[in-house]
Order: C-alpha cells, then structure tokens, then sequence
C-alpha cells in the first residue's frame, strides 16, 4: 500500500502524481477552451474589415442629409448609424476646426488640409480615417465629417469581450491553478498518512507521561514511521518491566521498612521501660551509672521517635491516611503552638513572632485537620529551631483567605543551601553532612510536611529570605465538602 512505503518514496510518488494530473488537466482545459473559442469565435466576434464595410453606407447617408449633421443639436441623428464600439466620429467646420464627436483628436491644420483630405482615407496612429465633405445647397463645401475605424477583429459587445477574455486568462493560467489545487489534494493525502501514525505516537507519550503502560501502537510498516512506532512498543515494554520491578523493589522496601520499624518499637519500648524502673527505683547508688541509664533513656526516646516517624509516613504512604476536617480559630492555635515553641526553644533564648491577617468577611474559624496542621507547623518549626542561632528568631505568617490559608516560617539562620532547596521535602533527606541521626534527624519531618499539605490540596516551597534566613511557604485549601479526602 502507499501509505506503507518509505516517506521518500511517497513524497516522489506525490510529486509525480500532482505534475501528470495538472498536465492531463492542463490539455483537456486547452481543448476545452479551443471548442469554445472556435464556436463562438463567429457569432462573439467581428472581422478586421466588418466596420470598413460599413463606411460607405454611412458615407452615403451624410452625403445625403448635408449639412444637418452640421448643427450640433442633431447629434443624435449622426450617432444612430455610427456604431459607437468600432468608429468614432469628428464632426468639423469648413476651416477643419471639431464642433463635435467622439474622435478627439485634432485631423486637419486649417482649411487647405482639409481640401487636400477631402474624399480620402489616410492613417493617423494606427486608425484610418475618412473624411466625408459636407455641402450646402449651392454645393458650397460648409463642412466634412471624418470616420475613423481600425482593421482589427473586434466583439460584438463588452460582455463577449470580458467573457472571452476570463476564458482566455483561464485556461493561459490553468497549468499552475491546477497545479495549486492538485498539491492540496494530494498534499492533503500525504500528510493523513504521516499524520496517522505521528497521532498514535503523540497519544502513546501522553499515556506513558499519565503512567498508563497497558497499550500498543498498532502501525506496521516498512517505512521511517513504522519502525518509529515499532521501536517506541519496544521502548515502552522495556519501560514497563523496569516500572513493574521498581514498582515491586520500592514496595517490598516500603513493607520491610514498615515491618522493620514496627519490630524495632517493641524492643524500644523495653529499653526504655526498664531504664525508667531502674532511675525511679534508686537502685543505682553511683553518679557515673545513673548518668549512663540517663543516657541510654534519652537515645531510646530519639530512637523511638525515629520509628514513630517511620511508621507515620509509611502510614501517609498508603490508602488509608484521611483527613478529619473541623473548625478550627488560627490565632489561638498560633498563639498555644508559640508557647509550646517557646518551651522547646528555651535553651537557646529564641524569640517566636505570630501574625494573622483576614481578608474582609472571613469567618474566624477555617476548616483544616488540625491534628495535621499541628504536625505540619511542628516539623517546619522543629527544623528551624534547630539551625537558628541563639537569640535569633523565628516568625509564622498566616494569611486567611476565603478559599485557603498561607502560612510562611521563616528563621534568623543561615538559611538553605541551593542542594537543600532541591532535595529539602525529599524522603530521608539531611542536608548536611554535618547533620546526623543523632540529633533525632532522619530527614522525614519535611517530607511528612510536604504530604500533608498535599492532602489539604495544598503546595509547599521553601526559599531564603532577601535579608537572611530560611523560609518555607505552604497553603491549606479549605476542604469543607470533602472530610474524608485521601
């Protein structure tokens, strides 16, 4: 088939097919139009002496009426058996001076030119031109009229003209107009074959860009476009096994890290409950032991909120994390979260500043999951305290809307490097090399963040301030109508 062959073959085999077409086209018009020509060449068009013909009838009639045609009120009598399409008339005085006409030129110098021209037929550029004496009733000559006509073919009227003249321009120009139209045509034809596979191609890219990988593109052909389309199945098949067997590893890792966390809290949660009986039991009588116990209880918390962390996302990570949407006033929970942050940051004498805005008729209270919004504010806060120097200070914006609301933390710090702004919400990111686990870091309370603002609807970006320090911005939509959003 056509459409199979290689794309050059095509575009030669179109190429080929547009000139034969516009030169078969090209001969019918031209036979066409000679018919047309040759039937109506007699019946649309008078000879070259069809009007020489008529001057000596004319000649006659002026001879006969005399020096009526003189005044130049019977010019109408003079123009009935003129022919105005192919003579034209100059009605002179005995001097050879023009009283009226059609013919505008100036024919005689004077009264002598005009006896020597009497009863002759001379040419003046390019028109022959017969001048007629008009005598009086003495037979004085008072006058003559001169007629001027060309020995050319001539129409029979305008219409005939203008009609053969558009069949003329049509078929002297219907090789290229045929040309024009037989290059849309198949043009038209050649890109419906192109554009038949580049479609199904254009629609594999969007399904591989959605992750659906259970299609085909069904277009075999020996050409340029059929081994595209045949090499894009292969690229696609190859892509999906590789996405099933990551899809596969990244769960099996997910369900060991669950299990792994899950079997790592009990054994935590013993240390920690028999560290605890032995320091409230006093049955250790040496400083140096009791320091140690303190320090095993303190890395068996850490540890225990690592886990806890663990198995939170790994929660979030799954179909069964929802949202519990109430009614909820920012400015109060602000102001309870800035003690408690307070409390946390006692140490290093940071300062915490809260500021609230609404836009005009915004109730007080916005729907959000609290226990999630708390979280949110937690690990942002967290993350802050921990890099702002001592009596630095920390701000929280929130900006209330009727749709949605903005909070942007921003610290006194150092702010991020430009490896953190690209990693920072990723999982088990932690910046630094300097930072370890043993500061309670796993790099999960930013990535914990960043999916529960996504499960408000929200975004969240973090960026450095113009005057220092670090900020991260994210928006909660409001999600009245949807409680259970996963």
């Amino acid at each position: 088939m056509f459409e199979r062959k290689p794309l050059k073959s095509q575009f030669i085999i179109t190429f080929i097919l547009i000139i034969i077409s516009s030169i078969i086209a090209t001969i019918a018009s031209y036979y066409t139009g000679y018919m047309i020509y040759t039937k109506i060449e007699y019946k649309k068009m008078y000879p070259a002496n069809y009007y020489e013909k008529k001057i000596p009838d004319i000649e006659g009639y002026i001879r006969k009426e005399g020096v009526v045609f003189l005044n130049r009120s019977e010019k109408q009598l003079i123009e009935k058996i003129i022919p105005s399409e192919g003579i034209l008339y100059q009605v002179m005085d005995e001097n050879g001076n023009m009283i009226y006409g059609t013919d505008y030129k100036k024919l005689l110098n004077g009264k002598e030119d005009l006896y020597n021209k009497l009863n002759t037929t001379i040419n003046i550029d390019g028109r022959y031109v017969r001048i007629i004496p008009v005598f009086d009733s003495q037979g004085k000559i008072s006058g003559a009229v001169s007629l001027s006509y060309t020995l050319t073919p001539h129409y029979a009227s305008t219409s005939d003209k203008i009609s053969l003249t558009l069949l003329f321009i049509v078929v002297v120009f219907s090789p290229f107009i045929y040309i024009v139209i037989f290059t849309l045509l198949f043009s038209k034809k050649f890109a419906s074959n192109i554009g038949k596979p580049v479609n199904m191609l254009i629609d594999a890219s969007r399904k591989v860009k959605e992750k659906d990988l259970d299609f085909n593109i069904y277009y075999y052909a020996d050409n340029e476009l059929g081994k595209l389309c045949k090499a894009f199945n292969e690229m696609k098949n190859e892509l999906k096994e590789s996405l099933i067997s990551q899809w596969k590893a990244e769960q099996e890792r997910h369900e060991m890290v669950q299990a792994l966390a899950h079997d790592l809290k009990t054994p935590f949660s013993v240390i920690q409950g028999y560290v605890e009986s032995l320091l409230e039991g006093n049955y250790v009588d040496t400083q140096k032991v009791k320091k140690y116990l303190q320090v095993i209880r303190d890395n068996a918390n850490k540890g225990s909120e690592l886990i806890k962390k663990m198995l939170y996302a790994a929660e979030l990570e799954t179909s069964c994390a929802k949202l519990n949407i109430t009614p909820v006033d920012i400015y109060s929970l602000l102001m309870n979260k800035k003690e408690s942050y307070e409390m946390m940051a006692k140490n290093k004498k940071i300062g915490f500043k809260i500021d609230v805005t609404y836009e005009k008729q915004v109730k007080m209270t916005c729907p959000v999951d609290i226990v999630k919004l708390e979280r949110i504010l937690d690990n942002i806060v967290s993350n802050c305290i921990c890099y702002t120097p001592e009596n630095g200070t920390i701000t929280i914006n929130a900006n209330i809307t009727c749709n949605n609301i903005c909070f942007k933390v921003c610290d006194t710090g150092k702010g991020f490097s430009s490896k953190d702004l690209s990693n920072l919400f990723n999982k088990f990111y932690r910046g630094d090399e300097s930072r370890s686990s043993k500061d309670g870091h796993a790099g999960l309370g930013l990535y914990i963040a960043k999916r529960l603002v996504e499960m408000h609807g929200g975004s969240i970006v973090a960026f450095n301030a113009k005057g220092g320090g670090a900020c991260i911005k994210f928006d909660l939509h409001f999600l009245e109508n949807n409680s259970n959003r996963k």
